[in-house]
């Protein structure tokens, strides 16, 4: 006896409800509690993403300022324009991007002639010089969707629809890989300065790039004191 009780003492002791199987309500609070679980990171997870992706950056010249994604790089282009740019879209040689050109406005062409026609219409025709394949799609003095006057930070503007192929490799001492690119050319006046914002990306990402572009276009505002 002695000896059984000494063994028994050295042995840890089970607690018989160890051994009950959970009844099928402990189950479904289980169950219920990793569900939830779930849900919160799941909810979480969402609430980050959205949070980042919302996100913004202003860019602010002595005309113009409007916001873009915080995700998005400050760049110039191959003309040292300033440009702002998804790294994270399309190729890796051509991002969705938003150039922003400053330059003085070519004088009128004809008497009474309309000078942001007559800007844009330069525009267009330096485009074309400048541009592979260049071909323009349309251009357009009112929003195609509401039949509005367009206008950019409050002024009278004209939107030049185009693509053409770019060989971006070639600039980095890369082989030119052709890519078709997109784009859209906001044209304004103010006084005697032009100004163009030109959102562009390669064919494949335009559909999904245009909304995002015309999200920030009809943000842009006039800067203080341009």
């Amino acid at each position: 006896m002695e000896q059984t009780q000494a063994a028994a003492a050295g042995q840890p002791r089970i607690d018989p409800r160890a051994l009950t199987p959970p009844t099928a309500a402990a189950e479904r609070a289980a169950n219920l509690l990793v569900l939830l679980v779930v849900a919160l990171a799941l909810g979480l997870g969402w609430g980050l993403k959205v949070f980042v992706e919302n996100r913004t950056a202003i860019y602010n010249d002595p005309t113009v300022t409007f916001s873009y994604p915080a995700t998005w790089v400050t760049d110039t282009d191959d003309d040292d324009n300033p440009m702002v740019r998804d790294a994270k879209s399309g190729s890796t040689l051509f991002n969705n991007r938003l150039v922003v050109v400053h330059s003085v406005a070519p004088k009128s062409g004809l008497p009474g002639g309309s000078p942001l026609a007559d800007a844009a219409t330069s525009w267009a025709l330096k485009r074309a010089n400048a541009l592979s394949t260049f071909r323009n799609l349309a251009t357009l003095d009112r929003d195609p969707v509401t039949d509005q006057p367009l206008t950019i930070a409050g002024q009278p503007a004209i939107r030049i629809d185009y693509a053409y192929v770019a060989e971006p490799g070639t600039a980095l001492g890369q082989p030119g890989v052709p890519i078709v690119v997109r784009g859209s050319d906001f044209v304004t006046l103010n006084g005697d300065q032009l100004t163009v914002l030109s959102g562009q990306a390669s064919a494949d990402q335009w559909q999904a790039f245009e909304p995002q572009l015309h999200k920030i276009i009809a943000g842009v505002k006039a800067s203080e004191g341009g």
